[in-house]
């Protein structure tokens, strides 16, 4: 399936935060999370798990509004989000060491 925006699953770095509690917007365990996530590592992943995806530099996450770290916007179709989210942090936490 090919990438289109109005269907596309949304990853904030917020997500993958090792420093955010689960109420601050972090998805998943500490264990799968990194310090202070760039969207190029999450676009990272989203290439090794061959998903299509687009980044957005300029949005905030909305429990978050004043920082604008962006996010990035992969295809729906592949994965579910719930199976899209661990794999890439598990790519983020190994391409942290």
């Amino acid at each position: 399936m090919a990438y289109d925006d109005d269907t596309a699953i949304v990853l904030w770095p917020e997500y993958f935060d090792s420093g955010l509690t689960r109420a601050q917007g972090r998805r998943l365990p500490t264990a799968l999370c990194v310090r202070q996530p760039s969207l190029d590592m999450i676009a990272k992943g989203a290439i090794l798990l061959d998903l299509e995806y687009r980044v957005i530099e300029d949005k905030s996450y909305p429990s978050d509004w004043p920082s604008k770290r962006g996010c990035v916007r992969v295809e729906k179709g592949k994965m579910k989000k719930s199976e899209i989210l661990p794999k890439i942090g598990e790519i983020l936490v190994k391409n942290q060491k």
